[in-house]
């Protein structure tokens, strides 16, 4: 079966679903499902990323998750190659951690959320050896702050499921409702797959329509325009393209302690532009830690940011390359 296409978009809605590979469990303990937690809080600041409801179970995860600015895959990067390379350092494991790429399922809207979240916070109570009695009795899920406002975090929006719960059903406490629903799931637990078209995306034939036509290139021409400035690039074309804007020779960049003019920049526009992960990019730098690309990355941002001579030479760059900073994704 061919790969579904990982699609993204302004204000796009995903049920995000991943697992241990072979089935090898992803948490061990509480400091494990405590660094992942907070890795995705991390993200909801960097990205503005919208969170509705998670669980962790200990061999895989569910999220539900709003996107306001088409940025899911860099940043399911950095949240999960976060993760796995602070996993395999902390457990001195090696291997791939999650199985494959995560599945993201788009969702047609909020109507959706209910539902979902009501599938996500039950994870734990169902199967043979359920994890917990009821949704609120687990910790690793988002659940404890629908539960009990005492327990909410503050970068996840419990106001807009009860908001757009009050909106399609009216009433005057929407927490206490979705708290009897998901209650009542206890009973009869649901199965999203029953709602999912075409094993791919939540919602109606119309949006199935939509979601097939963005990933065939047959929508609007606005969307074809971006996709068009969308060229592929890679770690090694960024390297001999700011090379060239810098004047030297791109095997300069790779020497340990190399201080070749525009060495960040050039690590900062591969973090940027390409897939390459941070362990990928340390080795392509000559770095000795799996992280160092991280340090390298970061002095690029800040010379952008700081100095417009290094702002017009990165524009100069990715124009060169044909990228352009409105079709990052």
């Amino acid at each position: 079966m061919p790969r579904l296409p990982r699609l993204q978009y302004p204000d796009a809605i995903y049920h995000i679903v991943t697992r241990g590979d072979g089935r090898r469990r992803l948490f061990h303990d509480d400091g494990h499902y405590e660094r992942f937690t907070r890795g995705l809080a991390e993200e909801v600041d960097r990205s503005g990323w919208i969170v509705i409801a998670y669980c962790w179970m200990p061999n895989h995860i569910h999220a539900l998750i709003k996107t306001p600015q088409p940025n899911l895959c860099r940043g399911m990067q950095h949240w999960l190659s976060g993760y796995a390379n602070w996993y395999a350092k902390r457990n001195h494991r090696t291997g791939h951690l999650f199985q494959g790429r995560y599945k993201a399922f788009p969702v047609e809207d909020e109507g959706y959320y209910w539902n979902l979240s009501r599938y996500i916070h039950l994870n734990p109570c169902k199967g043979s050896k359920p994890l917990a009695k009821r949704p609120e009795d687990y910790r690793y899920s988002s659940y404890g702050g629908y539960a009990r406002k005492g327990r909410q975090a503050d970068w996840i929006a419990y106001e807009d499921l009860h908001r757009c719960w009050a909106g399609l059903h009216g009433g005057k406490d929407p927490a206490a409702a979705y708290r009897k629903f998901v209650k009542e799931g206890l009973a009869n637990p649901p199965d999203p797959k029953l709602e999912r078209l075409r094993d791919w995306v939540y919602g109606g034939e119309d949006f199935l329509k939509r979601m097939l036509a963005l990933a065939t290139g047959e929508d609007d021409g606005a969307n074809r325009r971006r996709r068009r400035r969308m060229v592929p690039v890679t770690v090694d074309a960024i390297l001999d393209a700011t090379a060239m804007q810098y004047g030297i020779s791109a095997d300069s960049y790779c020497g340990y302690r190399s201080r070749a003019g525009g060495r960040d920049v050039a690590a900062m526009l591969c973090r940027r532009w390409t897939t390459a992960t941070l362990r990928e990019l340390s080795i392509r730098f000559g770095l000795s830690h799996p992280d160092s690309a991280s340090d390298l990355i970061k002095r690029g941002n800040r010379l952008a940011e700081s100095n417009r001579d290094v702002a017009r030479k990165v524009a100069s760059i990715e124009k060169n390359l044909g990228l352009y900073p409105e079709s990052r994704v």
